[in-house]
């Protein structure tokens, strides 16, 4: 128990010796460190007016300048759009100073479609119709003849005949296919609904029948063939009206479900182009209005074509949009419909023939292999260029090959042609039937 209390009472002493303080040696006063004092504070002396005065000069000075750098960024962008604006007022300027140049030389005309180049040595553009037969004839009255051929035959086959009408009387396109549909939808109805007899009857005075229906032609002929009937019956206010009605007796619905598709399927009856076939031997004087670039080079051709140049180097030395290109060819691409073929034999006779600008250059050869003595595999080249007519692409346009309104090709065998007919001793070579050079001697 003594021992605890000893254990304790050492605890104590320590403490109390830790509390002391630090040590010191024998003979020295202990003090205490003297506290230090805190420093006084200088007070700040008050700037004087002189300095105050001084000072708002500085910052005026300063403020003044930024106002400066300011009013000078403000006045340097305005220069600059000015500047901007003025540039784009000479451009568009200058590009209305040449718009105006154009106009000057090429002149400001209305464009004039026309079927065929009237220079040509060509009676004119004609056309025919397997289906009408007769000689060839202008469009105008080859459409005549056609319509006056399809009502002559409504009597004895009302239904197709009506179709043929409805599709080659009438335009444009995009009204013919409403009045099909229509139509299309009032035979639908009564087939899928045979017992239903609202769909078996169509009023006349109806609004939409009126426009999409009855206003074209051949339309009346096709319902009284597709077996309608007109009849007297009550109208929504009560009067009685005219109505195409097809009869509840009549169950023969799969005719007139073949009369709908007919009417679907069917397209307008057109005249195809005459070519217009002329064969001129050799030696034949031309008519005066025939271009001489397709035989020989005149004194009259050579100038005209030192003019036309002279012409293009002017008109691709004027500053010209895109848009202003892209018009400048559209206006020629619109300038003709017809175009004039003719092809030189090595003979010397010449086989001519009307074509559309957008026909295929596979026409042409088909064409020629139609007037040859024995259709043999051949070649057509351009005589300009000499290239080969539809070397790579046979569906290219005579329009894109630049055929446009006339041009002179040359022809000649395939070189396995022309080796054989070399073995043979160079026998005489016959091009053309005989039957259309007789009709030219």
């Amino acid at each position: 128990m003594s021992a605890i209390k000893d254990f304790f009472k050492k605890k104590k002493t320590e403490a109390k010796f830790k509390l002391a303080g630090g040590g010191h040696k024998l003979g020295e006063t202990s003090a205490a460190p003297a506290p230090r004092k805190p420093a006084k504070q200088q007070e700040r002396a008050h700037p004087s007016q002189s300095s105050q005065q001084a000072g708002a000069a500085a910052l005026n000075r300063f403020a003044g300048q930024d106002q400066k750098d300011a009013d000078f960024q403000k006045a340097r962008q305005k220069a600059l759009i000015k500047e901007k604006a003025r540039k784009e007022l000479e451009k568009e300027q200058k590009i209305e100073q040449e718009i105006a140049k154009i106009k000057e030389v090429y002149g400001e005309k209305e464009d004039v479609e026309v079927e065929g180049p009237s220079h040509l040595a060509a009676q004119g553009v004609y056309f025919v119709s397997e289906l009408v037969g007769g000689e060839p004839a202008s469009r105008e009255v080859m459409k005549q003849r056609i319509k006056d051929f399809l009502y002559a035959q409504l009597e004895g086959e009302m239904g197709l005949t009506a179709v043929l009408i409805i599709h080659t009387c009438n335009s444009p396109r995009d009204r013919v296919e409403l009045c099909v549909e229509t139509l299309s939808k009032y035979i639908d109805n009564i087939v899928n609904n045979p017992a239903e007899p609202k769909f078996r009857k169509i009023r006349r005075s109806n609004k939409a029948f009126k426009e999409r229906v009855a206003a074209l032609e051949g339309t009346q002929e096709f319902l009284e063939g597709c077996g309608f009937q007109v009849r007297q019956m009550e109208g929504p206010d009560g009067q009685m009206e005219d109505f195409w009605v097809f009869p509840e007796e009549n169950t023969d619905f799969e005719s007139l479900a073949a009369m709908r598709d007919t009417l679907q399927g069917a397209e307008p009856v057109s005249a195809e182009l005459d070519r217009g076939l002329i064969v001129i031997p050799p030696q034949q004087k031309m008519q005066r209005e025939l271009p001489s670039d397709f035989f020989s080079i005149s004194k009259e051709e050579l100038k005209a074509e030192q003019t036309n140049k002279k012409e293009m180097l002017e008109r691709e030395s004027m500053l010209r949009t895109k848009a202003m290109r892209e018009k400048e060819e559209a206006k020629a691409r619109r300038k003709y419909k017809f175009c004039l073929i003719r092809i030189r034999f090595p003979d010397g006779w010449i086989l001519q023939g009307t074509f559309g600008v957008n026909e295929p250059v596979s026409a042409v050869s088909e064409f020629v292999i139609s007037c040859l003595e024995t259709p043999l595999p051949s070649i057509l080249s351009d005589s300009v260029t000499g290239a080969r007519l539809g070397e790579g692409d046979y569906q290219a346009t005579l329009l894109d090959l630049g055929f446009v309104p006339a041009s002179l090709v040359n022809f000649c065998w395939d070189p396995e042609i022309e080796m054989d007919l070399a073995s043979q001793g160079g026998a005489p070579q016959l091009y053309l039937r005989e039957e259309l050079k007789m009709g030219h001697i």
